[in-house]
């Protein structure tokens, strides 16, 4: 399941089942280091990119216009995936929607997209404390 919490609410609310989850980030760069003495290669770590994170949930009237698209408003919102185990990320960042291409005998579809600014995995307990009472 994908929360959300706008800019300024205490709460997280739930906001759309979503069919999967992007990767929460890469593997850092590489930075070569190697000196002329040196018989091998050698490198050290570099940034870590937080990639964009695509959400494909189910297009309805209710899940597009009223559930994703009033945090597709530019400012920065919090959004927590919460995983069979409990387990979850908390991404921040600013989001945009989009219906996806429809065809013969398929579901209709839509992306919401997440541009990052921070991903942090939580463990369950993290995850319960941030949830709504009601909500676990």
């Amino acid at each position: 399941m994908l929360y959300g919490k706008k800019k300024g609410a205490e709460a997280f609310e739930e906001l759309v089942e979503i069919k999967d989850v992007p990767e929460s980030g890469s593997d850092p760069e590489q930075i070569e280091v190697t000196t002329l003495k040196s018989k091998i290669k050698q490198y050290v770590a570099g940034r870590q990119d937080s990639t964009l994170q695509n959400f494909l949930y189910n297009y309805t009237e209710k899940n597009y216009f009223t559930k994703v698209k009033p945090y597709c408003d530019g400012n920065i919102h919090e959004f927590l995936i919460v995983f069979q185990d409990n387990t979850g990320t908390l991404i921040e960042g600013s989001a945009s929607t989009r219906k996806n291409a429809v065809s013969q005998n398929s579901a209709v579809e839509a992306t919401l997209s997440i541009t990052p600014q921070n991903i942090v995995d939580k463990n369950s307990t993290e995850v319960s404390a941030l949830l709504p009472t009601s909500g676990n």
